[in-house]
């Protein structure tokens, strides 16, 4: 399946900003599941230059600056993506403890992500906290792939989705106390039970196509950027799962990048020299490209 994203970013600030330098995590990167056909960035006022490079993950990421004065700026990142679907069955794997040993033991450039992914990360502190939430779904002997999908569906079930409940600074303590929060805190949570236990498991920002309720139309920029989790199995690479949605990440998703957690794939972000108070609009579009039914997913 083709989809088409268009995510559109607007600042306005309050007096002219002499100066602004952006940096965008929001180019899609091809994957095993996924090939960009096609993505630019066009940004008003025009910079001079927008500088394209790969991050330490291979992220695809860009920053411009623009030197003269200005009120507002428009982002518009425009994509092509062509999708495939993931394997129905999940291969067998190893217990956590097994499975991290491999790890310690590889070379290869996955390998030693998955090493960085056994860590305590800027968002994703290792600490006792977490112990309470390993305490209602530990692992055991289970293989940790088994046992991820068990964990997506324990905070499917356990957790309520609350858009607005929390922002990018909201501590896991208190996602844990009020047993709700957003796609990120999900991904947030689950990552640090995994590594709690000793296995790895990186964050992964995208999209996901939502579709309208049977007989209505969709609402333009109602789409939204998405947030899940992957895990590395020795030998057999990363998996990737959904909490919010209770499933595997399908061709409906889209990756853009991914880190330790969500400071590694902020979409934008960036400083400005003067500008006073300042408004922020984004709207995200994911449209289908091709004619391919796919199956409805209940979404944020």
């Amino acid at each position: 399946m083709k989809l088409a994203i268009r995510h559109r970013t607007h600042y306005a600030y309050a007096s002219a900003a002499s100066q602004s330098h952006s940096q965008l995590c929001l180019l899609p990167r091809n994957t095993e599941l996924q090939t960009c056909l096609h993505s630019s960035i066009d940004v008003v006022p025009q910079p001079a230059l927008i500088d394209n490079r790969l991050d330490q993950y291979s992220n695809h990421v860009a920053s411009f600056n623009l030197n003269t004065e200005h009120r507002e700026i428009e982002i518009i990142v425009s994509s092509l993506i062509e999708t495939t679907d993931v394997m129905k069955q999940l291969p067998d794997s190893q217990p956590a403890s097994e499975n991290r040993q491999a790890v310690l033991r590889m070379h290869q450039f996955d390998a030693a992500m998955a090493v960085d992914c056994l860590l305590e990360s800027p968002s994703i502190p290792n600490g006792d906290f977490i112990d309470q939430m390993v305490d209602e779904l530990p692992i055991g002997k289970l293989p940790i792939l088994e046992y991820a999908s068990l964990l997506t569906s324990h905070i499917f079930n356990t957790f309520t989705y609350q858009s607005g409940f929390s922002s990018v600074v909201t501590p896991l303590t208190e996602i844990i106390e009020a047993r709700k929060g957003v796609c990120q805190d999900f991904a947030h949570l689950a990552i640090c039970m995994l590594r709690r236990q000793g296995i790895p498991a990186r964050y992964v920002s995208g999209y996901l196509e939502t579709l309208p309720p049977p007989g209505q139309e969709k609402l333009q920029g109602s789409d939204a950027s998405h947030a899940w989790f992957s895990v590395y199995a020795a030998g057999l690479g990363w998996f990737d799962f959904d909490p919010t949605n209770n499933k595997r990440p399908d061709k409906q998703y889209v990756t853009t990048a991914w880190g330790r957690d969500y400071a590694d794939v902020v979409p934008i972000k960036g400083v400005v020299y003067g500008g006073g108070a300042h408004t922020l609009s984004v709207g995200i579009d994911v449209t289908r490209a091709d004619d391919t039914t796919p199956t409805l997913v209940n979404t944020e």
